[in-house]
């Protein structure tokens, strides 16, 4: 994993040791204590996250969207922070790579991300550094998701803030 950060776009992202297994079981709690951490220590104004579908039902990566609910939900996010979670696609248009730009285009979204073929160079070397991920289907991932083009994302709810009950 620390590989294919390496080879990211610059950004912060958040390195965790916690294991990179689409069956382990992260615990929402301390995945949001270091989420919070994070976007304090860096003073994050956007935070990119999955989906509640975690783009193929990965635990990993609904875990993580739980934790972002959970500080967005809780009003532990500064209102001038931006969260926004990745859009889960069926099986279909997820693996009509490029030609799922104009759906993507004309979907409502809160932002859509294309990337150009050195970005798509960039995240596909950036895969290959997940070394333990790199199974067969994974090469057809590679090669077809749109997700290694097109990215839409939609606002996360946030709860209320200084919410007083009398």
């Amino acid at each position: 994993m620390h590989g294919s950060l390496a080879r990211g776009s610059g950004g912060y992202a958040l390195l965790i040791e916690l294991p990179d297994d689409p069956s382990a079981e992260w615990r929402i709690s301390l995945i949001s204590s270091l989420i919070r951490k994070h976007m304090r220590s860096h003073s994050s104004n956007m935070v990119l996250t999955f989906d509640g579908r975690g783009v193929s039902g990965h635990a990993n990566h609904t875990a993580i969207h739980e934790a972002v609910s959970h500080l967005a939900s809780t009003g532990q996010v500064t209102d001038d922070c931006c969260l926004l979670s990745l859009d889960t696609v069926g099986l279909f248009r997820k693996y009509l790579s490029f030609l799922e730009l104009p759906v993507s285009w004309l979907w409502p979204s809160a932002l859509c991300c294309v990337t150009g073929p050195r970005g798509y160079a960039k995240a596909k070397a950036a895969m290959f550094c997940h070394v333990t991920q790199i199974l067969w289907f994974r090469h057809l991932y590679i090669f077809f998701s749109r997700y290694m083009f097109i990215n839409t994302f939609q606002m996360l709810p946030r709860g209320p803030r200084n919410l007083k009950i009398y």
